[in-house]
């Protein structure tokens, strides 16, 4: 409680806004995008406390939890999104960057999507054996370090920087796509680390997910970089040979990447009712 309390603290005085003048989130929704996906973190992982954690789950341990959950959606959320370069302060506060803004908030709803399952299911479903904090926070440790490899290699892949692009050109299409990727990883993730113990087929069934999620990312940069190779407009992805893909692939991408990631959850779904019926 006193560790997660005091990364609380000092990750919201970290990101706080009100130093800012007022001119700088007037008319700015950036910031806005970036609280709201803190705020649908925080509401996933309360749902879950709610309807969903092991029963000794309780009282002052409820608290805890959403302490603890607060601070991991600030450090490992908002201000790890920073390193892949989307700035909170410069980009989304200084520049008004909405793209840049869209790729923090889905790192951010991402880990808290992945947090909140950690949470999800009992520690000892078919006996009494209570668990303890180190049970949830080990297998967000895993999930997360699984995103954070997974946006890695997808970001490697990208036909020039990611970030630069953010920045410079805030291409929006390319924050749908990181976004959607991001999300995507995050469901599947969510669906690993969730849930009572009942065998190993759901976790091999997401992180094979998560394979086909960085797949399909090396087919669509595959047909980027031939249609650069063809310099045409006319090719799949296709933009005359400008550095960036074009919208029309990034929006096929986006769409990809989150039917991947609700194929996932819906294939988990038939694997619980397999087991309860069997």
């Amino acid at each position: 409680m006193l560790i997660s309390g005091g990364v609380a603290i000092a990750t919201a005085a970290a990101t706080r806004t009100e130093t800012f003048h007022r001119l700088y989130l007037r008319g700015n929704p950036a910031p806005g995008i970036v609280r709201l996906g803190v705020w649908l973190s925080m509401g996933w992982i309360g749902f879950v406390l709610w309807r969903y954690a092991d029963p000794s789950v309780t009282g002052i341990y409820v608290v805890f939890y959403l302490v603890m959950g607060y601070a991991v959606v600030k450090l490992f959320g908002q201000l790890t999104a920073t390193l892949f370069g989307a700035r909170n302060r410069v980009d989304v506060i200084e520049r008004r960057n909405v793209p840049a803004a869209l790729v923090i908030a889905a790192f951010t709803l991402a880990t808290g999507l992945i947090f909140g399952g950690s949470l999800w299911g009992e520690a000892d479903p078919v006996g009494d054996w209570e668990g303890g904090w180190w049970i949830p926070a080990s297998f967000f440790a895993l999930g997360w370090t699984t995103l954070v490899i997974a946006f890695w290699l997808f970001l490697r892949r990208e036909g020039g920087k990611l970030a630069q692009r953010l920045q410079r050109e805030r291409s929006l299409a390319d924050a749908r796509a990181a976004g959607s990727y991001l999300l995507g990883a995050g469901i599947a993730l969510t669906e690993a680390v969730s849930g009572d113990f009942w065998g190993w087929r759901h976790g091999l069934l997401t992180f094979g997910v998560l394979a086909a999620l960085v797949i399909s990312h090396e087919l669509f940069a595959g047909l980027q970089a031939r249609a650069h190779r063809g310099g045409t407009a006319g090719d799949i992805g296709g933009d005359g040979g400008s550095s960036g893909p074009s919208d029309t692939r990034r929006t096929i991408e986006a769409v990809v990447y989150l039917l991947i990631g609700l194929a996932a959850w819906g294939m988990n779904r038939l694997l619980d009712l397999s087991v309860g019926a069997g």
